[in-house]
């Protein structure tokens, strides 16, 4: 993870506190090992009542990325193995900063989760899923350190397994 951190521009959520992960990581499947997605989380995936949010950024569709996000969490919430609905409905847009400049991103609610995506050029897009997070609180900067959510990724683990 560490050596294809700088493959694609990283954000984190600028006042976050709380818990810092790794999130999802996607390869290429061409050999070269370089990420096609990469995601820091910001609070304990797990933890249903407290605030959490995933950012994660892809050189690959964003859409396709949210409606892949949203059947995880439909699954995990419903402990399905069923088809569920493919995507999220009713999208508006919202204003989310991204890296100190307003972005207009497209939005969509589910429940307790919601999802919001937005083209940061022609090569990156910007997802993120989040869950007891106003948007409007959201303030993406950019990450170059990726140590405190691998040693944050590390700590959960920990803590998780000494649970069980």
């Amino acid at each position: 993870m560490r050596d294809t951190a700088g493959d694609l521009p990283l954000f984190g959520h600028q006042a976050w506190t709380g818990i810092l992960l790794t999130g999802r990581w996607s390869f290429r499947d061409d050999g070269t090992g370089r990420a096609t997605t990469i995601g820091l989380e910001h609070g304990d995936p797990d933890d249903e009542q407290a605030p959490w949010l995933h950012v994660l950024v892809t050189c690959g569709s964003a859409d396709s990325l949210v409606r892949d996000l949203h059947v995880e969490q439909v699954r995990r919430d419903r402990r399905a193995t069923v088809p569920v609905e493919r995507a999220p409905s009713d999208q508006r847009q919202v204003e989310i900063v991204v890296d100190g400049r307003p972005r207009t991103f497209r939005f969509w609610e589910t429940g307790d989760c919601w999802y919001a995506a937005c083209e940061l050029d022609q090569q990156h897009a910007v997802v993120l899923a989040a869950r007891h997070v106003d948007p409007a609180d959201v303030a993406l900067i950019p990450v170059h350190d990726i140590e405190p959510y691998l040693a944050g990724r590390r700590d959960w683990i920990r803590a998780r397994e000494q649970s069980d």
